[in-house]
C-alpha cells in the first residue's frame, strides 16, 4: 500500500523497533543458551547413567534366573522402545566379558567392536567407565551374576547432541524474533496509517477540494493527539470560512429584499450568483465531515485472523496422521488429506454466498459473523479424537475463514478505484502473506513445544482478538453509489458470467491450477515428505516459511507493475508456468534442497499472479460487476478457485500410493504446468479494457 509522506516515518519507527527488540533479545538468548549448555552436559551424563543402571538391573534380573546373557530374548525391541523415548541417546548395547557385541541398537557394530575388545576386563572392579569413541561418548556399566562379571551394558550418546539442540533452539529464537518484527511492522503500519498518514491524507483531500472552491466538507478526525489538534484547528478555520459565506449570503439577501434601488438589488444578486458559481458550501447549514475508507482499515484485524489460521499450516497433515482413522473405505493417504480438503470446501461454501451477504449486511457485520465458526472450529479441532472429527471442525473453520476474507475483500474493493485497485488488493495479499509467514513459523515452534491441540487453542484466542479490534476500527460500508445493489433472488443471473469466455478461461486454467499446486504440493506433500525424512516440526515450519516470504516480496512489486503497465494477463500466465516448472524441479533430485526450490518457485509464481487475478476481474467482467456488484463477482471467483483447493490434496493422496512421494510431486507438477500452458496460449486473445462483447450485448 502507499504510505505517501509517512513512509520515511514508518521506516524510522521500524528501525527503532529493530534496535529496541533485536539487541536485548539477542543478548538474552546468547546468555541463556550459554548457561543452558553448561548445565546440560552434567544432566546428560546423569541421564545416561540412570538409563544404564536401569538396563543393568533388567539384565541382572534375567541372569539371576539362570538365563545366559547371550540367550536373552526381545532385547532389540526393548532397546528400540528406550531409544524412541530418549532421543539424546544414540545407541544401546550389551557385550560379553571379552568385549564381543551380543546386542546393539542404534549404531553399527564395526564402529564399536575394536574399542569394546580393548576395554574388556577393565570393568571388573569398577562401577562404570566412560570412553570417547569417535563422535560418541560411551558409558559402560558392568553386569554381574552369581559368578562375577558376565558382561557390560553400553549407553552411547552423541557428544554433539547439546550443540545440535542449541542450534535448533537458536533457530527457534530467530524465528520467533523474526515473527515478532513482522508483527511489530504490522502494528507500526497500522499506527502510522490510522493516526498519521490516513488523517493527513484526508486533510489534503479537503484542501484539494477547497482549491476547486468546494468548502462543503471538513476532515472527520476525532483523535486526541497532535494530528487531532491540528484537525480541530483546521476545522475551526473551515467553520469560519463557512460562517463568513453564510454571513455574506445573509447580507446579500438583506440588500436584495430591503434595498429600494432595483439596480443595487440586481448587482447584489449577480454577486450572489457569482459566489455560488465559484464556491460550494453544504446546504445543511454547516460543513459535513469527510471520512475516507482506506484499504488499510482492515489490514491489522485481517493479519491477526490469518495469523491464527496459519498456525496449523505446517503440522495439520501430521496431526491428522497421528489421529485414529475409523473409516476403512479410504486409503490412509486420503484420510490424511481429508481435513485439508474439507477445510477448503468450507471456504468454497462460505465464499459462494459471502459476497451477497457482504453487499447486504456490510463488511463489519459479516466479519463478526465469520468469527463465530472460526473460533468454534479452532477450539474443537484441538479437541478432536479422530480424523473425521478433525475434518468436520476444519470445514466449519473454513466457513468462517471465507466469510472474513470475503468481507475484507469487499471492503477493500469499495475503498479503491481503478487506478489503485491492484495496489489496494495488494494490501490484502500483503496482510495475508505476512500473517502466513508469522503463523507458519510460529506454529511449528509452538506445536513442538506445547503440542498440536494447545496450538489450536492459541489460534482461537487470536481470532477473538482480531474480532475485538475490527469492532473498534471498522464501520459498516454502504453500497457504493456508482454500483447498484446486487440482484436479489436471482442466483441463476450470475451464472451467465460463464458465457464470458475470458472469465471461464481464467478460472479453469489459472485460478484452479494455482490452488491445486498450493494445497496438493505445498499443504499436503511438503509436510509429509519432510516429516518422513526425519525433519522436526520447527524445521518443517522454517522450510515452509519460504513460500509466503518469497510471495510477499514478489507480490509487493508485482502489484505495482500491474497497476503501472497493465500487464495483468501476462503476469498470470508467466506465474502459472513458473509454478508448474518449480514443482517438477522439486522431484528431479533427492534431498531437501529440491523441495525448497519448488517452494521458492511456487511462492514467486503466486506472488506474480495473485493480485493481478483479482484486479483483472473488473476489466474482463465489467458488465457483471455493474449488475451484481464487484464483491459478488470476486466472491464467485474465490469460490470457483477453491475447487482446485479441494481437489489438490485429494489428487496428491491418490497419486502417492500409485507412484510414491516423488511420483505424486511429478504428477501434480505436470497437471499444473499443462493447465498453465493452455492459459498462456489463450492469454494473447484477452486484449485490453473491459469485456466489450458483454458490454455491447447489454446495450
Amino acid at each position: 500500500m502507499r504510505l505517501d509522506s509517512s513512509r520515511s516515518l514508518l521506516i524510522r519507527l521500524l528501525m527503532l523497533a529493530v534496535l529496541v527488540l533485536v539487541p536485548p533479545m539477542g543478548l538474552a538468548s546468547f546468555m541463556a543458551l550459554d548457561r543452558f549448555e553448561q548445565g546440560m552436559n552434567p544432566e546428560l551424563d546423569r541421564k545416561a547413567a540412570a538409563v544404564g543402571r536401569d538396563l543393568v538391573v533388567q539384565v541382572e534380573r534375567a541372569v539371576a534366573y539362570g538365563i545366559p546373557v547371550e540367550k536373552l530374548v526381545g532385547v532389540d525391541e526393548f532397546f528400540a522402545q528406550v531409544l524412541s523415548g530418549n532421543p539424546e541417546i544414540r545407541y544401546l548395547g550389551i557385550t560379553g566379558t571379552d568385549g564381543t557385541i551380543l546386542f546393539l541398537r542404534g549404531a553399527l557394530g564395526g564402529q564399536l567392536a575394536d574399542h569394546y575388545r580393548e576395554q574388556a576386563g577393565s570393568l571388573s572392579d569398577k562401577d562404570g567407565a566412560t570412553l570417547q569413541i569417535g563422535d560418541f561418548v560411551d558409558l559402560a556399566l558392568p553386569v554381574k551374576g552369581r559368578s562375577g562379571l558376565v558382561g557390560s551394558v553400553h549407553v552411547g550418546f552423541d557428544q554433539g547432541y547439546i550443540s545440535s539442540r542449541l542450534f535448533s533452539i537458536f533457530y527457534d529464537i530467530a524465528v520467533v524474533l523474526g515473527a515478532s518484527l513482522i508483527v511489530a511492522f504490522e502494528i507500526l503500519l497500522f499506527v502510522v496509517v490510522f493516526n498519521v498518514s490516513g488523517p493527513m491524507k484526508l486533510v489534503a483531500e479537503v484542501i484539494g477540494q477547497g482549491r476547486k472552491g468546494d468548502f462543503s466538507h471538513m476532515p472527520g478526525i476525532r483523535a486526541d493527539d497532535e494530528v487531532g489538534h491540528f484537525a480541530r484547528v483546521f476545522n475551526a478555520s473551515m467553520r469560519k470560512v463557512d460562517s463568513a459565506y453564510r454571513g455574506l449570503m445573509a447580507y446579500i439577501d438583506e440588500v436584495r429584499t430591503g434595498h429600494f434601488d432595483r439596480g443595487a438589488a440586481e448587482r447584489a444578486g449577480d454577486i450572489a450568483d457569482r459566489v455560488k458559481f465559484l464556491f460550494r458550501f453544504d446546504a445543511s447549514g454547516a460543513p459535513g465531515f469527510l471520512r475516507e475508507k482506506l484499504s488499510s482499515d482492515v489490514r491489522l484485524p485481517l493479519f491477526l485472523f490469518v495469523f491464527a489460521e496459519e498456525i496449523s499450516r505446517s503440522f495439520l497433515p501430521l496431526f491428522a496422521q497421528s489421529l485414529p482413522r475409523r473409516m476403512t473405505l479410504l486409503t490412509p493417504e486420503l484420510m490424511i488429506a481429508l481435513p485439508i480438503a474439507v477445510f477448503m470446501a468450507g471456504i468454497a461454501l462460505g465464499s459462494l454466498w459471502g459476497g451477497a451477504v457482504t453487499e447486504r449486511l456490510g463488511s463489519r457485520r459479516v466479519f463478526q459473523i465469520g468469527l463465530v465458526p472460526a473460533v468454534l472450529g479452532c477450539l474443537m479441532s484441538g479437541l478432536s479424537q479422530s480424523v473425521i472429527e478433525l475434518s468436520l471442525w476444519r470445514g466449519i473453520t473454513g466457513l468462517g475463514y471465507a466469510l472474513v476474507t470475503v468481507a475484507c475483500q469487499g471492503y477493500i474493493s469499495k475503498a479503491t478505484n481503478d487506478g489503485n485497485r491492484a495496489t489496494g488488493l495488494g494490501s490484502y495479499v500483503g496482510a495475508v502473506l505476512s500473517a502466513a509467514l508469522c503463523g507458519t513459523a510460529i506454529g511449528g515452534v509452538m506445536a513442538d513445544r506445547i503440542g498440536f491441540a494447545p496450538s489450536f487453542f492459541v489460534s482461537a484466542g487470536l481470532v477473538v482478538v482480531s474480532g475485538l479490534l475490527l469492532g473498534y476500527l471498522l464501520e459498516k460500508v454502504p453500497t457504493s453509489p456508482d454500483l447498484p445493489p446486487a440482484a436479489e433472488g436471482d442466483p441463476k443471473g450470475l451464472s451467465r458470467i460463464f458465457l464470458n469466455w475470458r472469465f471461464t478461461v481464467l478460472v479453469l486454467f489459472a485460478a484452479i491450477p494455482a490452488k491445486i499446486a498450493l494445497t496438493g504440493y505445498f499443504f499436503f506433500l511438503v509436510p509429509l515428505v519432510l516429516w518422513g525424512t526425519e525433519h522436526t516440526l520447527p524445521e518443517i515450519a522454517r522450510i515452509m516459511v519460504l513460500y509466503p516470504l518469497v510471495m510477499l516480496v514478489v507480490s509487493y512489486y508485482a502489484t505495482r507493475f500491474a497497476d503501472q503497465w497493465g500487464w495483468r494477463v501476462g503476469q498470470i500466465a508467466v506465474g502459472g508456468i513458473l509454478g508448474g516448472v518449480g514443482i517438477l524441479l522439486a522431484a528431479l533430485f533427492d534431498g531437501t534442497w529440491p523441495l525448497m526450490l519448488g517452494i521458492v518457485f511456487l511462492g514467486a509464481a503466486h506472488g506474480m499472479s495473485a493480485s493481478p487475478q483479482l484486479a483483472l476481474i473488473p476489466d474482463i467482467c465489467w458488465v457483471e460487476c455493474q449488475h451484481y456488484g464487484r464483491t459478488q463477482v470476486l466472491a464467485l471467483l474465490r469460490t470457483l478457485e477453491r475447487i482446485g483447493s479441494v481437489v489438490g490434496p485429494l489428487l496428491a493422496a491418490v497419486f502417492w500410493p500409485l507412484w510414491g512421494a516423488e511420483g505424486a510431486i511429478v504428477a501434480i507438477g505436470s497437471v499444473v504446468l499443462g493447465m498453465a500452458a493452455v492459459f498462456a496460449m489463450l492469454a494473447g486473445r484477452y486484449g485490453d479494457g473491459p469485456h466489450l462483447e458483454s458490454e455491447e450485448g447489454a446495450q
